[in-house]
């Protein structure tokens, strides 16, 4: 009940915090909420609001298995969270980096994003469990990568401006700080939709592997999903990677394809583990048993 208490708290806290950064910034530059931008700034006060409301339910959950996927869910968001910093700050610091380096981030939050969800499935046997795991992570590392991103923008505000010298050339606005902000609420709006959307999405995927995986009559089937996997991420990678190099206008059917089938085998690599190591555990236990 204590560390329920606590996850809750700190995400409605968290959500106060990116409200708090966002006002900062439409306050010190209202040209920001011009146009459209007024309209973005609507949208993410409405979904934080959503967001704060998902706080204030673990706060007064009484279900164990959904306290239990919850708490699962924010420990993988604290690392996924740390992953989206990381990322942020590479992008932020080393402008052309190579296709491995820009394309791990991804990949690792798409593994998290399973994990979360197999992960919750794993100790409540609930594909409800499993779905509230997932979208707990999401929250929580949407959260931590938004209080950081934004008040790394206002602090280093000349540095951000610089990086978005082309696109508020193309804008047609007069005001670079207004820009920036207004940038800073369209990402945020972003990222509050597609981050649920994509844990919901994994954490099923996963949690239907894990439980495929688990069955008795399924566990010889393993072996072959722990080489099926690697091929699927082989095959997902090369396509991004060749939409990477080809005009823009030709790269969706390559991207679609590449998040799909990569998306499939991150999925599976902790359902996999799961079950790997839960055999040799009980490989152990009988030797241990018929030596005895």
């Amino acid at each position: 009940m204590h560390r329920q208490r606590i996850l809750g708290c700190a995400m409605v806290l968290g959500t106060l915090v990116v409200l708090s950064l966002m006002a900062v910034g439409v306050i010190a530059h209202r040209t920001s909420i011009q146009d459209f931008g007024s309209s973005l700034l609507r949208m993410d006060v409405a979904l934080l609001l959503a967001y704060g409301f998902a706080g204030v339910v673990v706060c007064n959950q009484m279900c164990r298995n959904a306290i239990t996927a919850a708490i699962i869910g924010a420990q993988i968001g604290l690392i996924l969270g740390s992953v989206q910093i990381a990322n942020h700050l590479m992008e932020a610091f080393i402008p052309i980096r190579p296709f491995v380096v820009t394309i791990t981030p991804v990949m690792l939050a798409l593994a998290l994003l399973g994990a979360a969800g197999a992960a919750a499935w794993e100790r409540t046997r609930s594909l409800a469990s499993a779905v509230s795991g997932g979208i707990c992570c999401a929250v929580v590392a949407t959260l931590i990568t938004l209080c950081f991103a934004i008040s790394f923008n206002l602090l280093f505000a000349r540095r951000v401006d610089w990086e978005l010298r082309e696109a508020f050339a193309a804008s047609g606005m007069i005001d670079p700080a207004g820009f920036r902000v207004k940038n800073i609420l369209e990402a945020s709006s972003e990222i509050l939709v597609r981050m649920p959307l994509l844990a919901l999405c994994l954490s099923v995927i996963s949690a239907a592997i894990h439980a495929w995986m688990s069955t008795e009559s399924r566990r010889a089937m393993v072996v072959g999903a722990s080489f099926l996997a690697p091929f699927l991420f082989a095959v997902g990678a090369f396509s991004l990677w060749h939409a990477n190099g080809i005009e823009r206008a030709a790269r969706p059917p390559f991207v679609m394809s590449g998040v799909l089938l990569t998306g499939i085998a991150m999925c599976a690599a902790y359902p996999i583990w799961s079950v790997i190591h839960a055999s040799r555990e009980s490989s152990s236990t009988q030797c241990l048993e018929s030596s005895k």
